[in-house]
């Protein structure tokens, strides 16, 4: 497979181990599942039994060839050379320069900070850059979550952060921040693999809630509609004022509508937004809901969370012996 810009441009191909190997297993059928989850030959030598269990590899007997094959590739040198992420847990998050917690995305490599970007990361950029800060429509304090921002202005706190932590020398060249994928934000609230081809054709169709099955949500386990009465809060809430989920996220349900990286449909026209709002009740508070927007637009309830991920290199190359 070969990826391909938006403009036309060719990228380095990133799945040629993987599909050689899934088609000497006579396993073609799967790629498409690889692929969904974001696995490429970067990773191939760190999946386990119970990723692979998960990505429809149902017989043990093929789950233990392709964990051979995976491991013997990772041996001989023919994976991606990158260096380290961040060490992080739920218990032990890697702290940025700036004071964000980031913790590991399920299923990927990727960090995520484990709540929306806030008033004062913002303020910081804005103040840094030279920036007018947005309005933020009503009463608010430097620990609530930013709104008032773009798909673009998100995009660009990314670059700033990513330069700004680079020449502090806190950050290799080969990483950066960005927004969260929206199979990483899938992964980050707990729901399982995604087969469609598009945010627009997921949403909605994984059953159940942030807090479990049933509807409405019990009494403060997030900041929703005001009609709920679940909340204190008639606006957004500071960050992290209900419970974190299992994998150490906070705010995925309610409080701000959150930007992915993806654009919602093949149109290209918008771009994704997932986790419901302050302003928001029924469905669209759904584990599995998308929301879209044009990546000019802004909101009272809507913001944006970080990713710390990889930019990854492939190489053949024997590597050079320690003398």
């Amino acid at each position: 497979m070969r990826a391909v810009g938006q403009n036309g441009e060719k990228f380095i191909d990133i799945t040629l181990q993987l599909e050689a190997i899934l088609k000497i297993e006579k396993r073609e059928s799967l790629l498409k599942n690889f692929l969904n989850e974001g696995v490429d030959d970067a990773v191939l030598g760190y999946l386990t039994d119970a990723d692979l269990k998960d990505l429809g590899v149902a017989k043990i007997g093929d789950r233990r060839r392709l964990l051979a094959a995976f491991a013997k590739l990772n041996h001989e040198g023919g994976v991606i050379q990158v260096t380290p992420m961040p060490k992080a847990s739920v218990s032990n998050p890697h702290i940025n320069s700036i004071g964000m917690p980031l913790v590991t995305v399920p299923r990927f490599k990727t960090l995520a900070c484990i709540w929306p970007t806030r008033v004062c990361d913002y303020r910081l950029y804005c103040v840094e850059k030279g920036i007018q800060f947005p309005d933020q429509k009503n009463p608010t304090d430097s620990n609530n979550p930013v709104v008032n921002v773009s798909w673009h202005e998100g995009i660009d706190f990314c670059l700033w952060l990513t330069a700004k932590e680079r020449e502090a020398g806190l950050m290799p060249e080969d990483q950066f921040y960005r927004l969260l994928t929206d199979l990483e934000w899938s992964a980050a609230i707990g729901l399982s693999h995604e087969s469609q081809d598009t945010p627009a054709e997921r949403s909605k169709l994984k059953p159940g809630y942030p807090w479990g099955p049933g509807y409405p949500p019990r009494k403060g386990v997030g900041n929703y509609h005001q009609t709920l009465k679940v909340d204190d809060f008639e606006f957004t809430s500071p960050v992290g004022s209900f419970p974190a989920n299992e994998f150490g996220f906070f705010d995925l349900s309610g409080n701000v509508w959150e930007w992915c990286m993806d654009n919602f449909n093949s149109s290209r026209t918008f771009h994704t937004l997932r986790g419901g709002a302050w302003d928001f009740y029924g469905s669209g508070l759904m584990s599995s809901a998308r929301n879209a927007n044009d990546p000019n637009a802004r909101g009272s309830s809507v913001g944006f969370r970080i990713a710390w991920a990889v930019q990854e290199h492939f190489s053949n190359q024997p590597k050079p012996v320690r003398t």
